[in-house]
């Protein structure tokens, strides 16, 4: 008896973790693009200031790591 709620309880933990990172993959795939728009408005915004540094990070990496950053945060709320 005790090895199959082991089991039930591993499985059920199982599939939240499945079901937490499918909500996550949504979540990333929602707000990539709305990050995505904001990092390509703010290099076009550094481009014309003329005493801003350059980022070091492609306007791809500040994309995705700010909706990683966005992902989290809805995860902790």
């Amino acid at each position: 008896m005790h090895r199959s709620s082991t089991y039930k309880m591993a499985t059920d933990a199982e599939r939240n973790r499945r079901s937490e990172r499918a909500l996550m993959r949504q979540l990333f795939l929602i707000s990539y693009p709305l990050c995505l728009i904001a990092a390509i408005t703010h290099r076009i915004a550094l481009y014309f200031d003329s005493h801003a540094s350059r980022p070091d990070q492609s306007v791809f990496a500040e994309a995705r790591s700010a909706a990683y950053a966005a992902v989290g945060y809805a995860f902790h709320a």
